[in-house]
């Protein structure tokens, strides 16, 4: 591949260099219009050469190799970065669900979020798991707070005892 480029640019090079000196050499009359001309198509000619023997067929299946090559390589980091956003979005809700129970004087509170990736390719908490020994009331509340809050039904919600 270099070895063609490299031959098209010389190729480029002395058409140039020819032309260049049949101008410099060429008298100032009409017949100089007629050498440019025929130069112009002569630097045409060597610009365009290489696309008269160009492997089109070899050319659509190295960039095809290239291609798969590059999913092949992005794949794994595309899954790598799916896992992280997902662990990151389970984080940040959990954290918010703490801190709500925290404001509402739940201190024992465990919370666990599983996050599920939508068809809009973005992740959503779908289910919450909270483990806590609160009574009835500070649960409803915070259960409002995760639903108003973050969207989460009530359905999706799971508590538990921290005796269990």
């Amino acid at each position: 591949m270099t070895e063609v480029l490299r031959g098209w640019i010389l190729g480029i090079v002395g058409a140039a260099v020819v032309t260049a000196v049949v101008l410099v050499v060429s008298p100032d009359t009409r017949a100089k219009k007629v050498v440019a001309v025929v130069c112009g198509f002569m630097m045409i000619i060597a610009l365009l050469r290489p696309v008269e023997g160009f492997d089109y067929g070899g050319f659509k299946l190295n960039f095809a190799r290239l291609q798969q090559q590059a999913q092949d390589f992005t794949e794994p980091l595309n899954a790598v970065n799916e896992n992280l956003t997902s662990a990151i979005i389970e984080e940040r809700y959990a954290a918010y669900i703490s801190d709500k129970g925290a404001t509402l004087g739940i201190s024992d509170l465990a919370v666990t979020v599983e996050a599920e990736l939508y068809v809009d390719g973005f992740w959503y908490p779908n289910r919450v798991f909270v483990t806590t020994e609160a009574d009835k009331s500070l649960r409803d509340k915070l259960a409002y707070e995760i639903e108003a809050g973050l969207g989460i039904a009530s359905e999706e919600l799971s508590w538990g005892d921290t005796n269990d």
